[in-house]
C-alpha cells in the first residue's frame, strides 16, 4: 500500500493555501517539489489515510506555510482533481496546454498565482465538460497521467516515450481509433477551438494518444496531435465522431458515396500541422524569448544546434522579425541542408517569405496540408507572387488565392500581437478585395479590431452598403500612411463606379495621389484606377499616357491588360472633332503605343487607324500614305478596299501615278468585259481605275470601268470624260440622269441648290454645244424661275435663250 501511496503522490502539487500537515511517512512519499493538492485522503488506501488521522494530533503544531510569507515556491507537477476515472483530450495550441474532461469540476486556482512554472492555469466549467488551461513554459513539453481521483501534469525537456498510441484502423467507409486499454471510459464531446474558433471533435479517454505518424486528413476535417485522447478539426457539419465503448468511429453522417479520406483506404498523409506555434505572449515577453533563443543557439552543441537555431527562429517569427527569420533559417540550412524538408521548416519559410514580401514559388511545390492554418499560409505566399496567365483567368487566380486566406482567417487571432498586426490587415484586406461572399464572410465573422476595419470598410464597398461611402471617407482622414491612401483609393474608385464625380477629375486626382499610393503598395492598383478613370471620360490621350508610363514602371507584360490596352486603341481610331494641337501631340504617343504588342494585329490596326488620321488632319499626306500601306497588310474584305481607295486617292492627289498603279489590286481581265448590268467591282474601285486611265491619257479604256454603272458618281464621271473626249451628246446622255435624281424630292424647294444650280449650268453648256434644243428647252421649262432668282441667272439665259446665235461647237 505504501507503494501505490507512493506511486500517487510523486505526481502532487500542494497549493500553499491548502496544504495539510501530514505524518512522516507520507511526508517521506513525496521527493522534493511535490505535494499533494487539498485533501490528499481520495489518493491514499483507507490504511493510509487512517494512520494520517492517528498521527494528526503528534503533528497538528507543525505550521503551515503561506503564500504571503515572502517565498515563492516552485513545484515540478500539478494535480487536478478531476474525479475517479475521469476520461480527458489533452492537446497543445502553441505553448497553451487544452485538458478537456467529461463532467463539471470546481477546480480553484487562485493559488497558483506565484506558484511556477504554473502561473498561466485557468479553468471552465461549460455544460456537460471542464476545460483546464495551462502555459506551458518555453522549451519544455507536458506529460500528463491519471492518478487516482484525477489527472496529473508535469513538464520536461521532451516528453517520454510511451506506447499508449491510438491504434488506428478503418471500418468500411470510418476511420477506427481504438485506445490501448480497454477502461470502457469513452467519451465524445463538440469542442470550440478558444485560440482559431475551429470546430474540434474531442474523443476523451484514459489512455491513447495521437502521434505524428496518424495524423491524417481529408475532406473537410484533419485529426491533430494530441497528448491524451482524440483530438478532429471538422470543418464540413456532415463529419461526426462517436463511440462505442470500445473505440470511436471517425465517418460522415448518413450514407454517401464520398470517401473519408481522398485515397479511400487507411494510408501516410503526412502532417498537416507544421508544428510552429505562433501564438505568443505580450510584446515584452516576445521579445525576451528572441534573447533566450539566441543564448540558446549560440550555447548548443553541434548536435542540438539546428533544433535551436529553429526555435529562435520560431520566437522571431513571434514577433513578426521577418529579417530575423530569414536569416536564422539560411545559416541553419547552410549547415544542414536536409533539414528544409522538416515541415515546421517549410512553415517557417513561408512566414519569412510573407513578412518580407518575397516571391518563392519552391513553398508552392510541396504538399502543404489542408488545414485552415496551412491554406491561410499557402494564400499567403501566393499572395506574394506575381499574377500571370498560367492558363488561368487573373482573377480565378486572385479568388483562389483568397479562399485560401479566408479558410484560416480566424486562426491568425489566436497569433502573437506583433504577427497578427502585420498579417491580419493585409490578409483581411486581400479577402476583401478579391473573395467571394462566403470569403467576406469569414471576414466580417472576425472581432471589429483595428487591423480590420479597413478590410470591413473595402468589403462594404465591395457589397455597395449604403454606409460604405462615409466608412471610406472616414478612414481617408486616418493619419497612418498605411491606411488613408488605401481608403483614397477605394472612395475614388466608388465614386466612379457610381458617376459621383466627373471621370476626368478622378483620374487627375488619383494621379495626383500617386506618391501616397506607391508608399501604401497600391501604385499599380492606383495606375490602373486612373487609366480606368481616363478611359471612362474618353481622355485617350491621358489614358494611353498612364498606359506608358505604367509599363515603364511594371513593364509591358500584363500591364495594364490587354482588355484597357483594345478600348483606348480603339477609342483613339474611333475619335472625332481631333485639333491640330492635340494630334501633334498624340503622334508620338501613338508611334511608341504601336511597340507595346507588335504581334497583336487587332491592336495594331487600331494605332494606325488613329495615327492616319491625325496625319490627316496635320496636312502630313506622305506619312498617311505611308500609315496607309502599313494598315493594308493585315486587312481583307471591305476593310481592306477602303483603306486601299483612301491610299489610292492620296497616290492621285499627289500626281503619284507609279504609286497608284501599285497600290491599286491587279484587275481580273474577265471583270472588265463583264455582260450587261454586272458590276465586278465596287464603285469606288471603278471610278478610282477609270480615274488612273484617265490620267495615263487612256479615254476609252478609263469609260469602259464605268460601263452598266447608273450610280451618281459613275454617271458624273462619265459625263466628264465625254467633255473631255468633246463627246457632248454623251456627256449629255450621262448628266440627264444626275440631275433628275437631284430634282427628285426638292421639286416644291423655292431655290435650287449650290450643287444642282452647277449641274444645271454643266447641263446647259453641254446641251448647246451639242445643239440639243429639246434638252435647253426641257431645261427653261423645269429651271427657268428658279434660275432667275440665283446669281448665275445671265449664264443659263445665254446657254438655253432663244437667239439664233449659236456658240462655236467645242467652244
Amino acid at each position: 500500500m505504501l507503494a501505490r501511496g507512493c506511486l500517487f503522490a510523486l505526481a502532487m502539487l500542494l497549493l500553499p493555501q491548502y496544504a495539510v500537515a501530514l505524518p512522516p511517512a507520507a511526508s517521506a512519499l513525496l521527493p522534493s517539489g511535490w505535494s499533494f493538492l487539498n485533501d490528499p485522503s481520495p489518493l491514499l488506501s483507507s490504511q493510509e489515510t487512517g494512520r494520517t488521522s492517528v498521527g494528526r494530533t503528534d503533528f497538528s503544531a507543525r505550521p503551515v506555510m503561506q503564500a504571503n510569507e515572502g517565498i515563492v515556491p516552485s513545484a515540478t507537477g500539478l494535480w487536478l482533481p478531476l474525479g475517479e476515472m475521469t476520461p480527458v483530450a489533452a492537446f497543445q495550441n502553441g505553448r497553451r496546454l487544452l485538458i478537456v474532461a467529461a463532467g463539471r469540476h470546481v477546480i480553484d486556482t487562485a493559488g497558483l498565482t506565484n506558484v511556477a512554472p504554473f502561473e498561466g492555469v485557468s479553468a471552465r466549467i461549460m455544460a456537460d465538460v471542464t476545460a483546464v488551461s495551462i502555459l506551458c513554459p518555453e522549451g519544455s513539453s507536458p506529460l500528463i497521467r491519471p492518478v487516482g481521483h484525477g489527472w496529473t501534469v508535469s513538464f520536461g525537456s521532451q516528453s517520454t516515450a510511451s506506447p499508449d498510441v491510438m491504434l488506428l484502423g478503418q471500418d468500411e467507409g470510418a476511420l477506427t481509433f481504438t485506445p490501448p486499454r480497454d477502461d470502457g471510459a469513452l467519451f465524445v464531446v463538440t469542442f470550440r477551438d478558444p485560440d482559431s474558433g475551429r470546430r474540434l471533435l474531442l474523443g476523451l479517454s484514459r489512455s491513447g494518444f495521437v502521434s505524428g505518424d496518424l495524423i491524417r486528413r481529408g475532406a473537410g476535417f484533419e485529426v491533430r496531435p494530441s497528448l491524451m485522447g482524440l483530438v478532429i478539426a471538422a470543418d464540413a457539419d456532415a463529419i461526426e465522431l462517436r463511440q462505442n465503448g470500445k473505440q470511436f468511429f471517425l465517418d460522415r453522417v448518413g450514407p454517401t458515396d464520398t470517401p473519408l479520406l481522398a485515397g479511400g483506404k487507411v494510408a501516410a498523409y503526412g502532417a498537416s500541422d507544421a508544428g510552429v506555434a505562433l501564438a505568443g505572449s505580450p510584446p515584452e515577453g516576445l521579445r525576451e524569448s528572441v534573447r533566450r533563443a539566441q543564448i540558446a543557439a549560440a550555447m548548443a552543441s553541434a548536435g542540438q544546434r539546428f533544433d535551436a537555431r529553429i526555435r529562435l527562429a520560431q520566437a522571431a517569427a513571434r514577433l513578426a522579425n521577418g529579417a530575423l527569420v530569414s536569416q536564422v533559417l539560411q545559416v541553419a540550412l547552410e549547415d544542414q541542408p536536409e533539414g528544409s524538408t522538416r515541415k515546421d521548416v517549410r512553415r517557417l519559410r513561408q512566414v519569412s517569405a510573407v513578412l518580407n514580401g518575397r516571391a518563392d514559388p519552391s513553398l508552392l511545390s510541396e504538399e502543404e496540408g489542408a488545414t485552415p492554418e496551412d491554406q491561410f499560409w499557402r494564400g499567403m505566399v501566393r499572395a506574394q507572387l506575381p499574377i500571370t496567365g498560367e492558363g488561368l483567368d487573373i482573377d480565378v487566380q486572385r479568388t483562389r488565392t483568397a479562399r485560401l486566406i479566408a479558410a484560416g482567417l480566424p486562426s491568425v487571432s489566436g497569433y502573437s500581437q506583433p504577427l497578427r498586426h502585420r498579417l491580419l490587415p493585409v490578409a483581411a484586406e486581400w479577402v476583401a478585395r478579391y473573395g467571394t461572399a462566403k470569403d467576406r464572410g469569414v471576414l466580417l465573422s472576425l472581432p471589429s479590431v483595428p487591423e480590420t476595419v479597413l478590410a470591413r470598410a473595402l468589403t462594404a464597398a465591395e457589397t455597395h452598403a449604403l454606409d460604405a461611402r462615409g466608412q471610406l471617407e472616414t478612414l481617408t482622414h486616418d493619419p497612418s500612411p498605411m491606411v488613408w491612401p488605401v481608403a483614397s483609393e477605394a472612395a475614388l474608385r466608388f465614386d466612379l463606379e457610381k458617376d459621383a464625380s466627373p471621370a476626368k477629375a478622378i483620374g487627375e486626382r488619383v494621379d495626383g495621389l500617386m506618391p501616397a499610393f506607391r508608399m501604401a503598395g497600391r501604385e499599380r492598383e492606383a495606375r490602373l484606377l486612373s487609366i480606368d478613370a481616363f478611359i471612362k471620360g474618353k481622355e485617350w490621350r491621358a489614358a494611353q499616357q498612364g498606359v506608358q508610363d505604367g509599363q515603364a514602371v511594371y513593364g509591358k507584360a500584363g500591364f495594364p491588360g490587354h482588355d484597357r490596352l483594345l478600348v483606348i486603341a480603339r477609342g483613339f481610331a474611333e475619335q472625332k472633332n481631333i485639333e491640330a494641337k492635340s494630334a501633334l501631340a498624340e503622334v508620338e504617343l501613338l508611334k511608341a503605343a504601336m511597340t507595346i504588342d507588335p504581334n497583336d494585329p487587332t491592336l495594331q490596326a487600331y494605332f494606325l487607324k488613329a495615327l492616319e488620321r491625325r496625319y490627316a488632319v496635320l496636312g502630313l499626306p506622305e506619312a498617311q500614305r505611308t500609315v496607309l500601306r502599313g494598315l493594308l497588310q493585315n486587312q481583307q474584305g471591305p476593310e481592306h478596299q477602303d483603306t486601299m481607295v483612301k491610299l489610292v486617292r492620296l497616290d492621285l492627289d499627289a500626281n503619284d501615278l507609279s504609286a497608284a498603279l501599285h497600290d491599286l489590286p491587279a484587275e481580273n481581265p474577265a471583270d472588265v468585259f463583264v455582260l450587261p448590268g454586272g458590276q465586278p467591282e465596287a464603285l469606288e474601285v471603278s471610278l478610282l481605275r477609270a480615274e488612273v486611265a484617265r490620267e495615263q491619257h487612256d479615254l476609252p479604256k478609263a469609260a469602259r470601268y464605268l460601263i452598266g454603272r447608273t450610280e451618281t458618281q459613275a454617271l458624273k464621271m462619265r459625263a466628264q470624260l465625254m467633255e473631255q473626249a468633246k463627246d457632248w451628246v454623251g456627256a449629255v446622255s450621262a448628266l440627264k440622269p444626275v440631275i433628275d435624281a437631284a430634282w427628285t424630292g426638292r421639286k416644291e424647294a423655292s431655290a435650287l441648290s449650290p450643287d444642282l444650280e452647277a449641274l444645271v449650268l454643266e447641263l446647259a453648256g453641254d446641251a448647246s454645244r451639242a445643239h440639243d434644243d429639246t434638252t435647253k428647252s426641257a431645261l427653261k421649262r423645269q429651271y427657268g424661275s428658279l434660275m432667275e432668282r440665283s446669281a448665275s441667272a445671265g449664264v443659263f439665259k445665254l446657254l438655253v435663250g432663244e437667239s439664233s446665235a449659236k456658240p462655236p461647237a467645242g467652244g
